[in-house]
């Protein structure tokens, strides 16, 4: 269950933030928008935040081996870009968003995503330390212990 916790905790928190400065500043939502976007998008955390750790989680270990900062950079990228852009434009979608703001937020979140992908990654392995899970690391092939996490 603390696995649970520390997944959502990770991506509410982050995607608030990220979510918010794309729809404001880069679509042009207006604030009441953007804050709709958000609301809807706790519920959907819920139900995907865990899902999420468990793909990032799965696909580092299928690239188990070479534990460099580049595959970790790769993976954590991969993986925030594939899982989350589908999810942002159906969420888009259902709160009002026009095609045209859809497919800006979407190009917008595309960068961001792939800019934030390690970030997010890192904050993530923080967050399951915090909630003192194990946590998949660069270069782990399984979760290791959150003592064994500096």
């Amino acid at each position: 269950m603390r696995r649970y916790f520390a997944d959502t905790f990770a991506q509410i928190v982050f995607s608030t933030i990220v979510g918010a400065f794309v729809e404001i500043f880069v679509a042009r939502l207006s604030l009441g928008q953007s804050a709709s976007v958000r609301l809807a998008a706790i519920p959907v955390i819920l139900f995907v935040g865990r899902p999420y750790g468990l793909y990032r989680d799965w696909l580092f270990r299928l690239t188990a081996g070479n534990s460099s900062q580049l595959k970790a950079t790769a993976v954590d990228t991969f993986a925030n870009v594939t899982f989350q852009i589908p999810i942002y434009c159906a969420l888009l979608a259902i709160n009002g968003a026009t095609v045209s703001q859809i497919v800006s937020a979407a190009s917008s979140i595309l960068v961001i995503s792939a800019l934030s992908g390690r970030p997010y990654g890192l904050f993530l392995v923080w967050c399951r330390k915090l909630f003192r899970v194990k946590a998949m690391t660069q270069g782990e092939s399984r979760p290791v212990e959150p003592d064994r996490l500096q």
